[in-house]
């Protein structure tokens, strides 16, 4: 295991007790804790679970974990490598693939650009049987939305319901005209021209005289991979404005 071998400063050494995020490559968050290590960079945590719902996770899977210091936020790649049972309560080992490194924050330009995005709810699954530790869930479409523009941090919508500021989601967005890549190892991977994220609402105001909000989402827990590829997009797209605005003059 290459991360557990490197010399690491004491901001980037996870410990037990840490409040942590895992982070799928589909970039849903989940809450958990680090309950116990073991020397070579395994790391036991309570099964993640987000708002009451279970991760559904097997052997292999990997995943980002996030942690936090007063020097800012941490991030390492971790595999999925066992489960445990102990007192009724379901715990997952992890193993920690990659050095954790501080995720930089970049500064946030704002493009003005167009596409589709689509906002999903996880439910939970009222059919599901009862007596099951676990919950079950459902992703249902809430709606899908045109952007108004777009950053590395966040996405500004035009959408005809209104949010509860702080109401998570999960968010695709759709590049079908644009060349940005995302690759992931997971089953469902991102396409050439879409991306998933996980998104919480930080603005929903009328918009204008019509009957639509404009809803600001903010992009929670992004992996470098696709905070980089983000970037890069922006960058990409700024620049083609700018040549297309040097030849109307």
């Amino acid at each position: 295991m290459s991360g557990g071998s490197q010399q690491a400063s004491n901001d980037e050494i996870i410990i037990v007790g840490d409040k942590i995020d895992i982070v799928t490559y589909q970039g849903i968050v989940y809450r958990s804790m680090i309950e116990d290590r073991l020397s070579g960079g395994q790391f036991l945590v309570g099964l993640p679970n987000r708002k009451g719902i279970f991760m559904n996770a097997v052997e292999g899977d990997d995943v980002y974990l996030v942690f936090y210091r007063e020097s800012g936020r941490y991030i390492a790649q971790m595999r999925v490598i066992a489960f445990e049972n102990r007192s009724n309560v379901r715990y997952m080992w992890l193993e920690q693939m990659t050095q954790a490194q501080k995720n930089q924050r970049r500064a946030a330009f704002r493009l003005p650009i167009e596409f589709e995005v689509r906002i999903f709810e996880e439910v939970e699954d009222k059919e599901a049987n009862q007596q099951t530790i676990q919950k079950k869930i459902q992703i249902n479409l809430v709606e899908s939305a045109m952007s108004r523009d777009l950053s590395v941090t966040g996405v500004a919508l035009l959408t005809k319901k209104e949010y509860r500021l702080g109401e998570e989601f999960l968010l695709e967005l759709h590049f079908e005209r644009t060349s940005v890549r995302v690759r992931t190892r997971s089953s469902h991977e991102d396409s050439s021209s879409m991306m998933q994220l996980t998104g919480a609402v930080k603005r929903c105001i009328p918009w204008r005289t019509t009957k639509s909000f404009n809803t600001g989402m903010h992009f929670l827990a992004m992996t470098e991979g696709k905070s980089d590829n983000l970037a890069k997009f922006v960058l990409n797209e700024q620049q083609k404005q700018i040549k297309r605005r040097r030849m109307l003059i």
